[in-house]
């Protein structure tokens, strides 16, 4: 067992930064919390450890069917997310940097629709509206930890080039991921990442793209392992196109033996928004870690990096149409669908997710299930949709403290709807709003009025029936 060593650091002055609301992690659902919260008429700062704001959408390739409840037909199809992310969906498709949202008949994840844009016009794009709400943001900046009075959090405290600060504020909002304002605070928390193998291919992963493909020579030479995956949609309108197919190097065993030394997924999902480009290669097939550990962390992407060099080199070496091709970007972070689960007041169960369960408390409606086309029991029955309670976020033995996020579900099944990144912003917006109100008012986060809160997130445009 390993013997911790201290330092005793010398006591000294922190400069304060005094605002209403202070949100940890500027990713899917920080951002979509500032945003939230500084409408909302409330003063607050965001920090985040990387330079650009965005998180998965900007690192793990923007694909998403979510916006619809679970249906076959797009002509039947029901829009249950609204709010500040279907704002989101729209500023990128006018910024030119976008699909739409492209009818996907008979999809196999029961999606009637999917949305896809790009990563660099995304930066664009949130940065402009985080601006435009008035959020005081600071890139590469690291939370570092928290002081506590009983059951309170009194500072938040941050480093970056101006050193180490103290933010104090009324309410805060945990949107890190691993839930590291809840870990600092000392609230319960479990792991949830060590069977995620049994249910998608690792809890970790590293999206990148690949350019010079020739994609009409990948199908017609590898019938028998590449083929269409979904609806390939043109061009239209001036709009960006959609392409996505599938390489299942093990459909004919011994050919592609290079591809199979590998270890990744039996097939490999690329999509396209550009000509030529594999604009979001899902490299799933991650790291096995606790990744909220820095030395874990560490460790996992330097594996990862090694992992999608030696990926472009195998297909460029042994897949007909791939011989010009070569890296052009890679996520600037590992992707992490799973570490830990803060323990909150209410915790989704795959049974109520299946049954679509609604609540007295809801704040926002979501019906995406990542399994379904493989589990299909864990499908949303009808109508397609689940309601997700205002309890949720709130974590036990903290009254000014909300999760939003992937660190709120401890079911893996469950985690596999709630973790994507649509739900991540439902759960965003509705903290943000909350943590705004409960400042205004002076009140702690189970004391908020949940009627006000609903008439606000209404306001909004966050869809609450359907």
């Amino acid at each position: 067992m390993k013997t911790e060593k201290y330092y005793c650091e010398p006591s000294k002055q922190i400069p304060q930064i005094e605002t209403d609301v202070f949100i940890a992690g500027a990713g899917t659902s920080g951002c979509i919390a500032a945003i939230a919260a500084a409408r909302t008429g409330a003063k607050v700062v965001l920090v985040e450890k990387l330079p650009v704001p965005g998180g998965t959408y900007t690192n793990g390739g923007i694909g998403t069917y979510s916006f619809y409840a679970a249906e076959t037909n797009p002509e039947r199809a029901k829009r249950i997310v609204g709010g500040i992310a279907f704002e989101l969906a729209q500023r990128l498709e006018a910024a030119g940097g976008a699909t739409g949202f492209v009818p996907t008949a008979n999809d196999h994840y029961h999606s009637p629709y999917r949305f896809m844009a790009d990563h660099e016009i995304y930066k664009g794009v949130i940065s402009e509206m985080l601006i435009e709400a008035g959020v005081t943001v600071f890139l590469q900046t690291m939370f570092c930890g928290v002081a506590m009075e009983e059951e309170r959090i009194m500072a938040a405290f941050i480093e970056n080039k101006d050193g180490r600060r103290a933010v104090i504020a009324k309410q805060y909002i945990d949107a890190s991921g691993d839930g590291d304002i809840a870990k600092h605070a000392g609230l319960e928390q479990v792991e949830n990442w060590q069977n995620y193998d049994q249910v998608c291919g690792g809890p970790t992963g590293l999206v990148f793209g690949m350019n010079g493909i020739d994609f009409d020579r990948v199908i017609a030479e590898n019938p028998e392992a590449a083929f269409p995956l979904g609806t390939t949609i043109p061009a239209r309108d001036g709009k960006l196109p959609i392409q996505r197919f599938a390489f299942a190097h093990t459909a004919v065993p011994g050919k592609y033996k290079k591809v199979e030394e590998l270890d990744i997924n039996f097939f490999t999902s690329f999509q396209s928004i550009h000509p030529n480009e594999a604009t979001y290669i899902n490299n799933s097939k991650g790291v096995m870690t606790d990744a909220s550990k820095a030395e874990n962390l560490s460790h996992a992407e330097m594996q990862m990096r090694i992992k999608i060099m030696k990926m472009a080199r195998v297909f460029k070496e042994s897949v007909p149409g791939f011989e010009n091709s070569y890296i052009s970007w890679a996520s600037i972070q590992l992707g992490i669908r799973a570490s830990k689960i803060t323990i909150c007041d209410r915790i989704l169960t795959q049974q109520e997710i299946l049954e679509a369960t609604r609540f007295e408390d809801e704040i926002g409606l979501y019906g995406f299930h990542d399994l379904s086309p493989r589990r299909p029991e864990c499908l949303v029955r009808e109508p397609g949709f689940y309601g997700m309670p205002y309890k949720m976020l709130l974590p036990k033995k903290c009254s000014n403290l909300y999760m939003a996020g992937r660190c709120v579900t401890v079911d893996i099944e469950a985690h596999m709807s709630t973790r994507n990144t649509v739900s991540c912003m439902i759960m965003g917006q509705a903290a943000g709003v909350a943590a705004a109100m409960c400042s205004i008012k002076g009140c702690d986060t189970r004391e908020l009025d949940y009627s006000e809160l609903r008439k606000t997130l209404l306001e909004q445009d966050v869809i609450l029936e359907a």
